[in-house]
């Protein structure tokens, strides 16, 4: 096949995609405010997107704490040859990207590719079709639950790894460049507002909410037979990276033009 008609054929599945997230959006939104609450899904839900993931969160966000501070103090010794502000660079890098952008893809890397493999297996198995019969909403029983922990535990993770970064960045500063605590917590104070704390949040929150829709989606237009859960799954997971990644830049762009963070 030729190119253009290889990018057209990508195009329209792309569309297709987009309309299928758009209508499923509606939907959930419908189900948050008229539907039943199903707490009990979604503390299961909470528990499986949040808890099963921290240690990952943890070990992944430490070492990205030792790294940007090496990498900022290098730097700054480089370009104006002081290190005074090691902590207010720090804070602004991992409130305003990285303490958002890695927990949303280590979401979207491991749980986002368990929901669509999951729901994948339930269609080619043919129970997705067994809870129709059963009058069973779909939308309410399988996405609803997933779409409200998602939400809830990336807001939480997002703000539990600001914390872990933070702490293993002045842990560097104050053993390497002899930081006391006091001063590198009263530096990162000057640099870092509330505008850039409500940066962080809402990134998060978007991130928790377009994450798990996108998986649903692939998990419902999943072919039969093993490769084809095995190919929903990689078009989920490489669809969620890229969306992540281009969200990130415009709630980036307009935090800064609305908040100014």
């Amino acid at each position: 096949m030729k190119w253009d008609v290889l990018f057209s054929e990508f195009i329209k599945t792309k569309l297709k995609t987009f309309f299928e997230f758009y209508e499923l959006l509606k939907k959930v939104l419908k189900q948050v405010f008229s539907g039943p609450r199903r707490e009990h899904e979604i503390k299961t839900a909470i528990v499986k997107f949040g808890l099963q993931i921290l240690p990952i969160i943890v070990i992944s966000t430490a070492f990205t704490g030792l790294v940007i501070t090496q990498e900022i103090a290098w730097h700054l010794r480089e370009s104006i040859h002081a290190i005074s502000m090691i902590p207010g660079f720090t804070g602004q890098f991992v409130l305003r990207e990285l303490g958002v952008v890695i927990p949303a893809l280590l979401v979207v890397s491991n749980l986002g590719a368990a929901l669509t493999s999951e729901i994948g297996t339930m269609k080619t198995t043919d129970q997705l079709d067994a809870l129709k019969l059963l009058k069973i909403d779909l939308v309410s029983f399988l996405v609803y639950p997933r779409f409200i922990a998602s939400i809830f535990s990336l807001v939480c993770l997002t703000m539990f790894s600001i914390f872990v970064t933070l702490l293993f960045a002045l842990v560097v500063a104050s053993l390497q460049y002899n930081f006391s605590w006091l001063e590198y917590l009263n530096a990162l104070r000057h640099f870092v507002g509330f505008k850039d704390v409500v940066c962080a949040f809402l990134k998060a929150l978007v991130f928790g909410a377009v994450i798990p829709l996108i998986s649903c989606v692939y998990g419902f237009n999943c072919k039969e037979g093993a490769q084809g859960v095995g190919t929903a799954t990689t078009n989920s997971v490489v669809t969620n990276t890229l969306v992540v990644i281009g969200l990130d830049f415009v709630l980036t762009y307009v935090s800064t033009w609305i908040l100014g963070a």
